[in-house]
């Protein structure tokens, strides 16, 4: 790692786990979020949050900050008809 390649944290963050949720008006957009452990003895479920993070805290996807993001939304967007490449 030289001056000229910042680092990225990647992997699982502690005490939870990245889950996705279906889209409530396009339900195959995937609404990433975090299931965060609270400690046993409160006797509570786990607290969900809307999760920013990207893929990058998501264990099933290898990322790689040469190649960039996949671009998942590519076909929704383009579907829309508003839009023209360059």
């Amino acid at each position: 790692m030289n001056a000229l390649t910042p680092a990225v944290s990647t992997g699982p963050l502690p005490a939870s786990r990245k889950i996705h949720k279906p889209g409530v008006l396009y339900p195959q957009i995937r609404v990433p979020m975090r299931e965060i452990s609270v400690h046993p003895t409160a006797g509570e479920p786990p607290v969900t949050v809307y999760d920013p993070s990207g893929p990058y805290t998501d264990p099933s996807v290898q990322t790689s900050i040469e190649k960039g993001l996949a671009r998942l939304r590519h076909e929704w967007v383009t579907a829309r008809c508003d839009v023209e490449a360059y």
